[in-house]
């Protein structure tokens, strides 16, 4: 299994940005200044900055970004982003495997707000019981 990749500024800077408008899921922690996000699906990630590159006001010119970084992007399952508010500090890491992403996600919220974990395990998984009985049979 690839382990998850830290993305190194700037772009994990314009990962933050877009989190900020459009995560798939977002956690925050008012008394602590921290906000993380999840982006599902590193491919569409990817090329949403790609595109942002080519633009006249570029978040991000490309010699700036570590092509390895892009390419751990497009092959993600997502992007976890976080913000420490307080130090000015961001990061950004993708991780290639749905489960791995989801498990640090999981990790990130419960330490965020305990008790809030309810991030399903995976789109295609029916829960612990296993798949759900055909109501019509």
């Amino acid at each position: 299994m690839v382990p998850s990749r830290t993305i190194a500024p700037p772009l994990a800077d314009v990962l933050y940005a877009m989190a900020e408008d459009g995560a798939d899921e977002e956690q925050a922690d008012l008394s602590e200044d921290v906000w993380a996000g999840l982006m599902r699906h590193g491919a569409d990630v990817a090329r949403r900055i790609e595109e942002g590159m080519g633009a006249a006001a570029a978040p991000v010119a490309r010699d700036q970004v570590d092509p390895d970084d892009l390419a751990a992007l497009r092959d993600a399952a997502g992007v976890i982003v976080t913000r420490d508010h307080r130090r000015g500090r961001v990061s950004a890491a993708a991780y290639p495997d749905e489960i791995e992403l989801l498990a640090a996600w999981n990790a990130i919220v419960a330490e965020v707000e305990p008790g809030a974990v309810d991030v399903e395990t995976s789109e295609t998984d029916d829960g612990p019981e296993g798949p759900s009985p055909d109501p019509k049979a």
